[in-house]
């Protein structure tokens, strides 16, 4: 039966901020570095429906995707998960003031985190809604229209932490992308300057306006670039929209693949001590954490390779968020990150 701080739950996300390790400090603005919060870091807000009694739904992962899961007592002692769009997993077993987590059917990632606070007998079936988190550590805040007019650069802190009794091998992070992937076949941007991108392929899943990281055919990184708008088949990059997160604006080729991905990069740091310990904090959101090597892979094998993260350790990740000048007004913009490991 999965307990809490194994598999998927083994390890969680924390925000920066506070004076002591695991001190309250919950204002998402303020994780500048210093020490671990309390304040776990959620991707997905939930809202639940005809509630089982005495059952608390306490945290669902981001894999779960958003929309309507269901919850069901299976049994007087027994629940179920039921993700967005998936099937049922497996029944587990929860006793009074345990705290379990469920997964969904063939899909040990998405996982909700529940908690029972009586030994009545369980019955029933919820309806839990999951959507996307605004303006948390990942996400960031409003951009302001000043911002967007002369672009912006803003800085945030965050921990991953090992809850579990056994090491994770292999922790890699690295940038989620937001559309399918392309091809630059049909056009390609100049060594420098406004211009468009074109593909054979198809860009209706992609944002109406955002980043586009563009890789040779081997892999390596060419430029990233920002884009103002795009139709099914071509993005629009204006001259302030080339070169950034650390990259340098270069001439394109057909055999370029493209990808959407959020405005962001990512730096680890270690902190002072390896459980308890600090990271440097920053005077405000617009200064760079110094010392740090930044990483912008989109996947996990040109990520930030950790390694082994031991049993109660816990990491430091910064992230870079970029607005260039004369940044389009979007609603929702998605900072996606991911994360894999291997048990030790």
């Amino acid at each position: 039966m999965p307990d809490e701080n194994t598999k998927a739950d083994a390890l969680r996300l924390y925000i920066s901020g506070a004076g002591s390790d695991g001190g309250a400090q919950t204002d998402h603005d303020a994780a500048l570095g210093n020490y671990r919060s309390s304040t776990e870091l959620g991707s997905l807000g939930i809202t639940v429906t005809s509630p089982i009694s005495d059952v608390d739904v306490d945290y669902a992962s981001g894999h779960n995707g958003t929309g309507a899961g269901t919850l069901t007592a299976s049994g007087s002692d027994e629940l179920t998960w039921t993700p967005p769009g998936g099937s049922a997993g497996a029944g587990v077993t929860i006793s009074n003031g345990e705290t379990k987590i469920l997964e969904g059917g063939g899909a040990s990632s998405k996982t909700l985190r529940v908690s029972r606070t009586s030994a009545t007998a369980l019955t029933g079936a919820a309806t839990v809604t999951l959507a996307d988190v605004a303006n948390n550590a990942v996400g960031f805040d409003n951009i302001l229209s000043a911002d967007a007019t002369a672009g912006d650069d803003e800085y945030r802190a965050i921990f991953l932490k090992n809850g579990s009794v056994a090491n994770m091998a292999n922790l890699t992070i690295w940038i989620g992308t937001l559309g399918t992937q392309v091809t630059s076949d049909a056009s390609q941007l100049g060594a420098s300057g406004s211009g468009t991108i074109q593909t054979t392929g198809t860009l209706a899943d992609w944002p109406l306006q955002g980043y586009a990281h563009v890789r040779d055919s081997g892999g390596t990184t060419r430029e990233i670039v920002y884009y103002t708008s795009r139709t099914d088949t071509v993005l629009t990059v204006p001259t302030a929209g080339r070169g950034l997160l650390g990259t340098s604006a270069a001439a394109g080729a057909a055999t370029d693949s493209i990808d959407a991905v959020p405005g962001i990069r990512i730096a680890q740091e270690d902190p002072s001590a390896q459980t308890t310990g600090y990271i440097q904090t920053i005077a405000d959101e617009d200064s760079a954490p110094t010392g740090r090597t930044w990483n912008s892979g989109i996947t996990a094998a040109d990520g930030i390779a950790y390694g082994t993260l031991e049993t109660g350790e816990i990491l430091g990740l910064w992230l870079h968020r970029n607005t260039p000048a004369g940044a389009v007004a979007d609603p929702a913009i998605l900072h996606l990150i991911r994360a894999s490991f291997d048990a030790a």
